[in-house]
């Protein structure tokens, strides 16, 4: 189970700093490699770092005028070095930017902070630590497109309905071309229908493709989001409590892709009710996109979640009835059956 008290700013920050060390590693050692095979260029970096060093210790102590004066005397010193420097990166076919650092996010330069503010990065790396905690990566690597498999579903017509396979054929192309052209555009689905008919495999089916293709995803239960995330962050009133979980309570509106599992198995109250709809409707309104599944009907859903939370999901989102025999009973039991 995930602890989202302990994923928070620390455990950011390390990973910048890895990130960052991991980077200036690799600028010294290409620096070692390019200034061996062209030793004047080491020359002339020194050289260069000295008049840049001598001119900032100087301009502390001048007045601006004689500032402006020392800044112009540099800029005629160095330029000879420059012109020298750009000659031979030339001749050598060494791109400048081989002896200048990277950064895996130029926007913030791997500090995870823009103007005060969250830089973009910084959620793909909170979830990346969510996923380590909850070892979702290891369930995606499992429950994915590629695995997916229609043979445990029955192709026999049920009363006026399609067969349960040709009804998930149906909804698995519908969900394949959704999270494999994914834009953080809002469309969204609900995936209802008894236990086990593979309704959170297809979830993880979407999940594991919208983030291979460089989206964020924030994967919870019920139980989760409300228990863990949403009740913790809003009912404490200690700031540093607050303060280790506001990246994933972010997330929770921020993310490109909410997936909700296993709605109904949460604690039902005035709470809840509340929150629900504010997540449904806040990122409805800012085009984000959601999935839903649940084991309830959608009578059940109204019946417990008020006509006000089941008319947003009715209006705004694909609704997907997924059906037919606990596939996950039929697994086990071929399983067991081959273990004989």
């Amino acid at each position: 189970m995930t602890d989202y008290f302990t994923i928070g700013k620390n455990d950011i920050s390390d990973i910048y700093s890895r990130i960052r060390s991991a980077h200036q590693r690799e600028l010294a050692d290409r620096r070692q490699r390019i200034y061996r095979e062209v030793p004047e260029l080491a020359t002339l970096d020194r050289e260069l770092t000295r008049e840049n060093t001598a001119t900032i210790r100087k301009l502390l102590t001048l007045s601006p005028s004689a500032a402006a004066e020392a800044k112009a005397e540099r800029l005629r010193r160095i330029r000879p070095l420059q012109e020298r420097r750009n000659f031979l990166l030339s001749e050598n076919h060494i791109p400048a930017e081989d002896l200048e650092l990277t950064y895996d996010c130029p926007i913030c330069k791997d500090e995870g902070m823009v103007d005060g503010q969250r830089c973009s990065c910084y959620q793909k790396h909170m979830l990346k630590l969510l996923y380590r905690q909850s070892c979702l990566g290891e369930i995606l690597e499992r429950e994915n497109f590629d695995t997916f498999s229609f043979d445990l579903y029955s192709d026999e017509a049920m009363g006026e309905h399609v067969s349960p396979r040709e009804n998930m054929q149906d909804f698995y192309n519908r969900a394949k071309d959704f999270a494999t052209t994914f834009e953080p555009e809002g469309k969204s689905f609900l995936f209802y229908g008894g236990a086990g008919v593979g309704k959170t495999f297809l979830s993880n089916c979407i999940a594991k493709a919208v983030m291979d293709n460089g989206h964020s995803v924030l994967y919870v239960t019920a139980n989760e989001l409300f228990g863990d995330i949403l009740s913790p962050y809003l009912m404490y009133v200690d700031p540093d409590t607050k303060e280790r979980l506001r990246p994933v309570y972010e997330l929770v509106y921020k993310a490109d892709l909410l997936v909700l599992d296993d709605l109904g198995t949460e604690l039902v109250n005035s709470f809840t009710l509340s929150q629900l709809f504010e997540v449904i409707n806040r990122r409805m309104l800012s085009r984000k996109s959601t999935i839903i599944s649940t084991n309830l009907s959608l009578a059940q859903l109204r019946d417990i979640y008020q006509e006000r939370i089941l008319s947003r999901i009715v209006e705004n989102y694909e609704i997907c009835p997924i059906y037919g025999d606990n596939i996950r009973s039929k697994k086990k039991a071929a399983e067991l059956k081959n273990m004989q």
